[in-house]
């Protein structure tokens, strides 16, 4: 196995891992998307969702104009 091999074995391994502790079943409207990048490749390992509540009213988004 090749070095590059084993690093991205690893890195694929304890990406998997980070999912299963932090994400959960999409259930419910407000979501977080939860991805692991490998930033030597940029390749995403992995990615999972995590649920949140708020007490406030769902707010409507807004567009935000880039400005230079």
């Amino acid at each position: 196995m090749t070095a590059d091999l084993a690093r991205l074995r690893a890195a694929q391994a304890k990406a998997d891992e980070i999912i299963r502790t932090v994400c959960e079943s999409p259930d419910g409207p407000l979501l977080l998307r939860v991805s692991v990048t490998d930033p030597a490749t940029g390749q995403r390992l992995a990615t999972g969702f995590a649920n949140y509540t708020t007490d406030q009213p769902a707010t409507p988004l807004r567009l935000v104009e880039a400005t230079s």
